[in-house]
């Protein structure tokens, strides 16, 4: 089937981020339009790294956006049991990395544009069809997107990302910090000569400790925020005293949790344990910071997705997607609805069920009739 292959050959190019190399998959694509005549742009974000866009005018005001990101995480170390570039078929299954997160959203949205666009469908509002790079890292393509557009009268956005085809209105947001700790080496037998950035970072620890439970709260139906200590770095060798500590801090929020109030907190903390005469020196960068997004079930892109999927039930999922950058304050209706499954993305052996796949085809472009009609 035409679908399939073309999902095999967007799996087929290898996009892992590091490096993206997103024009490959671009290309793909635009080699597709120029086949059936189908206007596109490719706006260049680094070398060899860009956005891709498919506009289709509507006969009226607003704007609907489809939006799905070209990269993948790398394939990792573990076997796997077919090439992670294969795009291999096995039943209902078909494998590669980003088969579930998120190739075949992005193909499905594709192809259920490239179809309104043959049929001549008339549409009360404008359809955007937006690939962008480097999601998986800094949503790189999305930021430039944001500089290069105007987002005023879109009235609303849909995001591909897997979601094993439930309806899906948020996400949590994801504040990434680093606390760095500059102590003062001296010999492993003369501790007292020195300041010891390891020994310190366990003070660090203890008030992330105690933050944690205070910092959780639930939200329907994102879930709980969560904290978690996932890197510790620190140490020069055995017998010095260690000048040096470093540890990050990942927090999940939900709203209406403000990143700025948490890092405000965590800081005025550290400044109370930092202030001693014998303490070291530290400092605290933000690695990323993803604002949490929610949409209300009575806007109208959740309630056509609710009909079209003939589901009641909403829900909300734990990764973050460009809906943060593009959408960060929750200002647009967004709905994130995939044909993968969330489990297996980043997990060696991804892949997503071909029968899945097509049905999302047909979802997305009854979702764009029905909500621009």
């Amino acid at each position: 089937m035409e679908a399939v292959r073309f999902l095999q050959e967007m799996i087929q190019v290898n996009s892992s981020n590091p490096p993206g190399n997103e024009y490959d998959v671009a290309k793909l694509m635009a080699e597709r339009c120029e086949s059936t005549g189908i206007p596109y742009k490719i706006s260049e974000v680094q070398p060899n790294r860009n956005n891709f866009e498919i506009q289709l005018k509507g006969r009226g005001s607003g704007k609907l956006i489809l939006c799905g990101h070209m990269d993948t995480v790398l394939p990792g170390k573990q076997s796997w049991k077919y090439s992670p570039f294969s795009g291999e078929i096995d039943g209902d299954k078909l494998y590669g990395r980003g088969a579930s997160d998120m190739k075949s959203g992005l193909s499905a949205m594709f192809l259920a544009v490239e179809s309104l666009i043959k049929e001549g469908k008339p549409l009360a509002k404008d359809v955007v069809f937006l690939a962008t790079a480097g999601e998986e890292v800094d949503s790189c393509g999305a930021r430039q997107y944001l500089q290069e557009q105007n987002l005023d009268g879109v009235e609303a956005l849909v995001i591909g990302e897997p979601t094993d085809e439930k309806v899906v209105v948020g996400h949590k947001g994801a504040f990434w910090v680093e606390i760095n700790i500059v102590g003062k080496t001296a010999h492993g037998a003369m501790p007292d000569r020195g300041i010891n950035a390891v020994e310190w970072i366990q003070k660090v620890m203890e008030i992330i400790e105690s933050l944690k439970s205070k910092w959780k709260i639930s939200a329907t139906p994102l879930g709980e925020s969560s904290a978690a200590m996932t890197k510790i770095n620190g140490g020069v060798q055995t017998n010095v005293i260690p000048d040096h500590c470093s540890i990050n801090i990942d927090i999940r929020s939900v709203p209406p949790q403000s990143h700025d109030q948490l890092y405000s907190e965590l800081k005025e903390k550290l400044n109370e344990i930092f202030s001693s005469n014998d303490a070291p020196e530290y400092n605290m960068n933000i690695l990323l910071d993803r604002p949490s997004i929610l949409t209300d079930r009575s806007s109208k892109i959740i309630k056509t997705a609710l009909d079209i999927s003939n589901h009641d039930s909403i829900h909300g999922v734990s990764y973050y997607t460009d809906g943060a950058v593009l959408n960060p304050k929750s200002k647009i209706p967004t709905l994130i609805y995939g044909p993968g499954d969330e489990k297996l993305a980043h997990q060696p052996n991804e892949y997503v069920h071909i029968n899945a796949y097509l049905r999302s085809i047909d979802f997305y472009k009854k979702l764009v009739i029905d909500y621009c009609s």
